[in-house]
């Protein structure tokens, strides 16, 4: 496809009516295949990030239990990679134009922009296998805030220029015009049938190999390596904790800030709360590894047992680490309690 500008440009006339007035088309399209994505539980999952985390709709299908193989953390480095993909990725793969296939374009970008994701994000689990192959050296270096240093422990140059090498071989063997004449390829019709004989170098390709070596080279590699250290900065704090909102006046919070929330002095990387919309939403974030503990609402006074908090915990396979109670609730309203 060319490079179709129109597709990226927020409130463009020609999508009135499928973009918002402050969107493009591909924002819209991407936004509406995470919704629906997210109605089967794809972004439950530890190793799928969503480029719209806080628009997305809960499962419809019942969660799964996945291993814990992550420490819970709250990297989703998607809104570097939309940017990459708009500004450095579209200008290396496309011809300047419009050739009117504006719906393919988007579609096809929607595919490229969620595997480049998931490519980055599985740094996450790289970043856990180094740290436990090396507890010692990375522990003191995310004590010290070094992120510096832990780039240079992390960073194998050996591996990279394997993983190019790579990248080069398979894109040149799928980049290839495979619907171009044999007689353009120099193939005997023998070798034709057959498939006997390997592609020349001359054979035409759908685009430059070496442009998506310089992408993994310059992008790719640089932003999996930014989800590792990110990662591993987080890998020894405060766990996150989600909680049920609203955020005033909510039981569920004042909890989360009495026990979880670290004071301002010595807060360096933000809240480390998580407002959630439903009792849903915080089992959902415990589950996805998004947060380590989730408080929800278990008892109110003129309510008693709420029966949606007691089904949850008969359908999904977590424990109850506390019970909790809101004082400022039960002088208000009588017994209240919390579990985490």
């Amino acid at each position: 496809y060319r490079a179709n500008d129109v597709c990226y440009q927020p409130g463009a006339r020609a999508f009135a009516a499928i973009a918002g007035p402050s969107e493009s088309f591909l924002e819209s399209m991407l936004l509406e295949t995470e919704r629906m994505h997210a109605r089967v539980r794809r972004y439950t999952s530890p190793d799928e990030h969503a480029f719209f985390p806080r628009a997305l709709p809960p499962p419809s299908l019942p969660l799964l239990d996945f291993p814990a193989l992550l420490h819970p953390c709250s990297v989703n480095l998607n809104p570097q990679i939309l940017e990459v993909y708009l500004h450095k990725v579209l200008p290396a793969v496309t011809q300047p134009g419009d050739d009117t296939q504006h719906g393919s374009s988007v579609v096809a970008d929607v595919a490229v922009l969620q595997a480049i994701s998931k490519r980055v994000h599985y740094g996450l689990f790289v970043a856990e296998s180094k740290f436990r192959a090396k507890p010692e050296e990375y522990t003191a270096l995310i004590r010290g805030n070094d992120e510096e240093g832990i780039m240079r422990l992390l960073t194998n140059t050996a591996v990279e220029e394997r993983v190019l090498r790579r990248v080069r071989r398979k894109a040149f063997t799928f980049g290839q015009d495979i619907e171009a004449d044999e007689s353009v390829l120099g193939l005997s019709e023998a070798e034709s049938r057959c498939g006997a004989a390997e592609v020349p170098a001359s054979a035409p390709l759908k685009l430059d190999p070496e442009a998506i070596v310089r992408l993994y080279h310059d992008f790719i590699i640089p932003l999996t390596k930014e989800a590792e250290v990110a990662y591993l900065l987080q890998r020894l704090g405060n766990t996150r904790v989600a909680f049920h909102g609203p955020v005033e006046n909510g039981p569920c919070h004042r909890l989360a800030v009495r026990h979880f929330e670290p004071p301002p002095a010595t807060a360096s990387s933000g809240s480390k709360l998580i407002e959630c919309e439903s009792a849903l939403d915080v089992y959902e974030a415990v589950l996805s590894n998004r947060a380590f503990l989730g408080i929800v609402l278990l008892e109110q006074a003129d309510l008693g047992v709420l029966p949606a908090a007691k089904q949850l915990f008969a359908q999904y396979p977590l424990q109850i680490v506390a019970e909790l109670s809101d004082a400022a609730a039960d002088r208000a309203a009588g017994r209240t309690r919390c579990v985490a």
